[in-house]
Order: C-alpha cells, then sequence, then structure tokens
C-alpha cells in the first residue's frame, strides 16, 4: 500500500474541508478522486477511511462518502487541549530558547503580519508557535500540537489582511515574543493565555 500517497491525497482533500472548498454534503467519488491524484483506488480508499477516522466524513447507506462539518464542540474542545499542550511546551522550552529560535519566531510573526493567502496564513502561524515550542526538546508534544493546530485552520479565513482580527493577532504574537525575549516566563505564558481566551471568544 502507498501510504505517502495516501496521506498525501488524505491532507489535501481535509484542506480543502477546512476552508470550504468541499462543503458539508459534499459527495466525494473514489473513481474521481484517483484520476486527479494519479494513482489507483487503494491509496484513495485508505484517504477517505483516515478523512472519516477524524470525523471529517460519513458513508450513506449506499456506501458513498459525505463530507460533514467540524462540530462546533469539536473546535472549542481541540481549542481547551491545544491551550494545555501549548502552554505546556512553551514551559518546557522557555530555558532553552536561543537567539536563532527568536529570530525564526521574528520572522514568521512579519511574515503572518503580510501574508494574503489563507492556507499560508496558518502556516505562517504554526511557524511562529512552533519556533517558541521546538525547545522544549519533547518531538511528541510539537507532533501533536501541529497536529491539532492544522484542524483549526478554518479560523484563518477570518483574518484577511488589513483586518482588525489580523492585526490583534499579530499584536499578540509579538507581546508574547517580547515577553520571551525579555526572559518573563509568567508573562509569556499569561500572554497565551490571552491569546487563547481571544481565539475561543471568535469561535464561539
Amino acid at each position: 500500500m502507498d501510504t505517502k500517497a495516501a496521506n498525501h491525497i488524505a491532507d489535501a482533500v481535509e484542506e480543502e474541508i477546512v476552508f470550504g472548498q468541499l462543503r458539508p454534503g459534499d459527495l466525494l467519488q473514489q473513481e474521481a478522486l484517483a484520476e486527479r491524484f494519479g494513482v489507483s483506488r487503494q491509496p484513495v480508499r485508505t484517504a477517505l477511511e483516515i478523512l472519516t477516522a477524524k470525523d471529517l466524513l460519513s458513508r450513506r447507506a449506499d456506501r458513498s462518502l459525505e463530507v460533514i462539518g467540524l462540530p462546533q464542540a469539536a473546535s472549542e474542545e481541540v481549542l481547551a487541549i491545544r491551550r494545555l499542550l501549548e502552554r505546556e511546551a512553551l514551559s518546557l522550552a522557555f530555558d532553552n530558547l536561543t537567539d536563532r529560535d527568536l529570530l525564526i519566531a521574528q520572522q514568521a510573526v512579519e511574515l503572518f503580519e503580510i501574508e494574503g493567502e489563507p492556507q499560508q496564513l496558518a502556516q505562517r502561524d504554526i511557524d511562529f508557535h512552533l519556533a517558541l515550542y521546538r525547545p522544549c526538546r519533547n518531538a511528541t508534544l510539537v507532533k501533536l500540537i501541529t497536529e491539532l493546530r492544522r484542524t483549526n485552520i478554518r479560523a484563518y479565513l477570518g483574518q484577511p489582511l488589513g483586518s482588525s482580527a489580523r492585526e490583534a493577532c499579530t499584536g499578540a504574537h509579538r507581546d508574547i515574543l517580547e515577553a520571551c525575549k525579555a526572559g518573563n516566563r509568567g508573562k509569556a505564558l499569561a500572554l497565551l493565555d490571552t491569546h487563547f481566551d481571544i481565539a475561543q471568544e471568535r469561535s464561539l
């Protein structure tokens, strides 16, 4: 089985669901996906099983697969888990942050501020936070955070270039980074909590 192809297809289709290119109620056909990605039906079947396990697809009575939306409760649960994990990662990483880590985070903030594409905006946000979390030296924790962040990327559709939401998020990033540069762990963690509070308010 071509696991790499299956994962690639699953990631591509998931991104389309998250960003609204595929909407709740849309049907997915194995044949069409196999032709689109230039593969046999086996990796397509595996990819669809992955997406079904993530509750992004549901199987209908006729065995076709239908796109379903991410329930609001699920989104809130993911955000709550992320808060716990990311707070722990930043705390563990704090004493290990280097000038290089902080420079990478600074560059990510600047790119986040000017990014025009929602998909890339999500990646810039991930780049910023992971620059501060990777020094926690816990690869499993970082992987979990990355995966959970990728389930919440629809929020970036509400942060177009020049919007107040974008400016607020950029400001939060800059404040967290400055606290890290100053070596103030307590302030950095408090600012991260505030960052999550605002994100939760927007998701309601």
